[in-house]
């Protein structure tokens, strides 16, 4: 056998070494790019029999009698005269003195009374319970003294009705002792901007039904490996909000509204305020308003059927699929296992205890 000269050794391993250096270089090429072209997805949920479906915080306000006799509160305008409106009549720069001052004159008031005095009965699935322990008020009163029930966002969280797959019913009746507006809201989001226009108002002496089909879409932790700008939507707990517990959109306006509102009125969106990855698709299916037989003040909010349908949201690639793929490039360009990369740190960490014996 010919001898290997030395001098042809050091120039062969010299160009092993760059040939391995650029394709792991390729590697994490390819392994960024992937990581740059990974988006949010929906997927279904099919195991439907094993969970509930949450009701939607249902919002109550009393009104006026002038009120209740206009029409624009029992149809709302299009979307062109409902942002007229918005501008010119609710929102102005004194906005937060406004909301400020309606605040602390009903934290002054008995809660309670005036609760009572809205309500008369409430029946969920025709079994009686205590309105006024159930039904609590928002941090902030935007215009009404409003009173929700199945909202993360009142002062006090009571009770929370759900309708699982095997109930099949979800009827919440309500009698009331005047003129109010009903609204379905999700359980994070207020009554506040676009949603203060989102109700059904009930005259005196009238009954009104409204049937709802619900959509939720939930979030799954590998939404955590995208950031921000890529997902579109805030993680549950991304954002902390300053008077309110849980953030949502419209919670957020309505804290902007408060510190900032110059800003809130000439441009809301430059609050900087995304929407919630997890969310309630609200869908009305009949909504019908009569004559009350017994000259009753009644509402009806009931869901037509549990919720078949339930959306994750989850990252197109996810921190094993990130790690799979990074895998595979480094074997296929560089040759290098991922398990070379602790055996290689282990021989280091040896050969340097060895040469420190001697």
């Amino acid at each position: 056998m010919f001898p290997i000269r030395p001098d042809t050794v050091e120039p062969t391993l010299r160009r092993n070494w760059l040939f391995r250096c650029a394709a792991i270089a390729v590697a994490l090429g390819y392994f960024a790019d992937s990581l740059d072209r990974n988006r949010p997805r929906l997927e279904p949920d099919v195991n439907y029999l094993h969970w509930s479906t949450d009701v939607p915080a249902v919002t109550v306000c009393p009104v006026t009698a002038s009120g209740a006799d206009s029409n624009h509160r029992r149809h709302p305008p299009n979307a062109a005269d409902d942002k007229r409106i918005l501008k010119y009549s609710e929102v102005d720069n004194t906005l937060n003195l406004k909301i400020l001052k309606q605040t602390n004159e009903f934290k002054r008031k008995d809660s309670d009374a005036m609760c009572k005095s809205m309500f008369k009965k409430c029946l969920w699935n025709g079994k009686d319970f205590n309105c006024c322990r159930h039904f609590q008020p928002h941090r902030f009163v935007v215009d009404k003294s409003c009173y929700s029930i199945n909202s993360l966002q009142t002062l006090n969280k009571r009770k929370k009705l759900v309708v699982s797959y095997f109930s099949k019913t979800g009827e919440l009746e309500m009698y009331f002792n005047g003129p109010v507006e009903i609204s379905l809201l999700d359980p994070v989001e207020i009554r506040f901007g676009e949603l203060q226009k989102r109700y059904v108002t009930v005259k005196n002496h009238e009954e009104s039904e409204v049937l709802y089909k619900t959509r939720q879409i939930i979030e799954h932790v590998s939404l955590g490996t995208l950031d921000l700008s890529k997902r579109g939507c805030v993680l549950r707990g991304e954002i902390m909000l300053f008077h309110h517990s849980v953030y949502s959109k419209s919670a957020c306006l309505l804290e902007c509204a408060l510190r900032e509102t110059e800003i809130y009125v000439k441009n809301d969106t430059l609050c900087n305020c995304p929407s919630t990855c997890t969310e309630m698709e609200i869908n009305t299916v009949w909504n019908g308003i009569k004559r009350s037989r017994d000259n009753t003040t009644k509402g009806i909010v009931t869901m037509a059927n549990p919720a078949t349908e339930r959306l994750i949201m989850k990252a197109g690639k996810d921190y094993i699929d990130l790690i799979v793929i990074f895998a595979c490039f480094m074997q296929l360009f560089a040759g290098i296992n991922l398990l070379d990369i602790p055996k290689f740190i282990f021989a280091k960490h040896k050969n340097k205890s060895n040469n420190s014996k001697f």
